[in-house]
């Protein structure tokens, strides 16, 4: 994740404490899990405080997803 262009964020799957079969397997005994769900799991080391005016940009790997400007 980058804020105002500057790296603040920067994490890998295999550091997650619990993996991604895991997740949806305790999940899926309180919810019904289909194909196209997001599973949102938490956040890499770099958490801040966001304030208006700030350019917030997300990638994976190369692949920027979003940008978002906080308003």
């Amino acid at each position: 994740m980058y804020k105002n262009k500057e790296l603040v964020q920067q994490g890998n799957s295999n550091l997650m404490i619990n993996n991604f079969d895991k997740i949806v397997s305790y999940i899926s005994n309180y919810f019904s899990v289909n194909i196209g769900d997001l599973v949102f799991t938490g956040t890499p080391a770099g958490v801040g405080e966001c304030v208006v005016g700030d350019e917030l940009e997300g990638f994976i790997e190369d692949d920027s997803l979003f940008t978002v400007e906080i308003k």
